[in-house]
């Protein structure tokens, strides 16, 4: 049990609020209710946060434990076990503390009345917003275990899609960690080596190797100022980033980038749809379902023109003609949509256009890669020469000083 404020009015108009004890938010409002009383807010009880939310980037839960969780789940419903029982069991087999601690906690808020989406809401950072919807609709409509074997689906076909980004990344970032892991080497330990010898011998170095021994010689008196000047820059960068002017910048920088802003579109465009055949499929009411679907795209220029979609939505419109005005969506998705209004099979269309982005982010994340390849190589390849170069030439010029 645990003490609750609340704020409502009585059929008078009357303003009333004070602390009520209940087991949950849901016994509260049913208390509320039957005093006949209109509720403006209720206040959950305050608690300490745990380490695992003070430190979420360490104590956190991977999304491929999360997956695994909904796939069991969904299992365990479908057989006919009870919430508690198997939650019980998940728990004892949790991969991660966070997770046990998780589960713990939501075991003990269902024995004391709430509900699961309720109890999963208090984990923002395992179960997203789009997770504790679908699951709040599923209680309603009865198809848990349908609902959960769709979430799993959704989001195993997003960490593949992450996987594909990682994996596409790792190559050039191998390469240009050894170019400058070599490069530093030199600078640091070979080319001075060189520089006494020709002070030894009174004779003058090569241009390439000077301009190496300049920049040598610059970051080792200065490393401290440039590290600080760095630091300095991305931690304003990161600042103005998380303001919405920041926000609002990146992302249509982004958006605009060559090769790699028509990525970040068809990944937007992709996730959007997806997210919204999901909800549709699990039966989220539709104000609820575009709510949704705008907070998990992850690009404020999407989210601006979605948020008016939904206002045009709410008013009467249809959904292909607001969709359509943005100028966001290619004409394929907005006649895809169009046609699914008329048959009848919205989701069922707007899974198949998911699809096909999904496909096409593919086909453009390795055409990236392909181009990336040669010109790493290009550019490794004149810096290993240049390089090269620096550390060869002062050998011939030692040679013809010593003769």
């Amino acid at each position: 049990m645990a003490n609750y404020t609340y704020v409502a009015y009585d059929s008078m108009g009357r303003r009333s609020s004070n602390v009520l004890t209940a087991a949950s938010v849901e016994e509260v409002k049913r208390q509320l209710w039957q005093r006949g009383l209109h509720i403006v807010a209720i206040r959950t009880p305050r608690r300490a946060p745990t380490r695992y939310e003070l430190m979420p980037s360490i104590f956190r839960v991977t999304r491929a434990e999360v997956i695994l969780f909904t796939r069991q789940l969904a299992t365990f419903v479908r057989v006919g076990m009870p919430i508690l029982d198997g939650l019980a069991v998940l728990r004892d087999q949790a991969g991660s503390q966070p997770m046990r601690h998780a589960l713990t906690e939501m075991i003990r808020d269902l024995g004391t009345g709430s509900s699961l989406s309720g109890a999963m809401s208090k984990f923002p950072l395992i179960f997203s917003r789009l997770y504790v919807d679908m699951v709040r609709s599923a209680e309603v409509s009865g198809n848990l275990d349908e609902v959960l074997k769709q979430l799993a689906l959704y989001m195993g076909r997003e960490e593949s899609a992450l996987r594909k980004v990682r994996n596409a990344l790792i190559y050039p970032a191998i390469v240009i960690a050894l170019a400058i892991a070599v490069i530093g080497v030199l600078i640091g330990f070979v080319l001075p080596a060189f520089a006494r010898l020709f002070a030894d011998f009174r004779a003058t170095m090569p241009l390439p190797t000077r301009i190496l021994l300049t920049l040598g010689t610059f970051c080792r008196d200065h490393g401290g100022v440039m590290l600080f000047t760095m630091a300095a820059v991305i931690a304003a960068v990161i600042g103005f980033s998380q303001t919405k002017t920041g926000r609002d910048f990146f992302d249509g920088v982004l958006l605009k980038t060559p090769v790699l802003g028509g990525i970040i579109r068809f990944s937007v465009i992709e996730r959007y749809l997806r997210t919204l055949s999901t909800l549709a499929r699990a039966g989220v009411p539709v104000t609820q379902m575009l709510d949704t679907a705008n907070t998990s795209l992850g690009n404020s220029v999407f989210t601006r023109g979605l948020m008016q979609v939904r206002d045009q939505m709410l008013s009467g419109d249809g959904f292909a003609e607001p969709l359509s005005r943005t100028g966001l969506f290619p004409r394929l998705v907005v006649q895809m949509v169009k046609v699914g209004e008329e048959s009848g099979h919205l989701d069922a269309n707007l899974e198949e256009a998911a699809d096909h982005y999904a496909e096409e982010v593919d086909y453009r994340l390795l055409r990236m890669i392909a181009m990336m390849e040669p010109a790493l190589v290009i550019v490794v390849g004149g810096m290993v020469g240049f390089i090269a170069i620096s550390v060869i030439a002062p050998m011939y010029s030692l040679v013809h000083a010593i003769h």
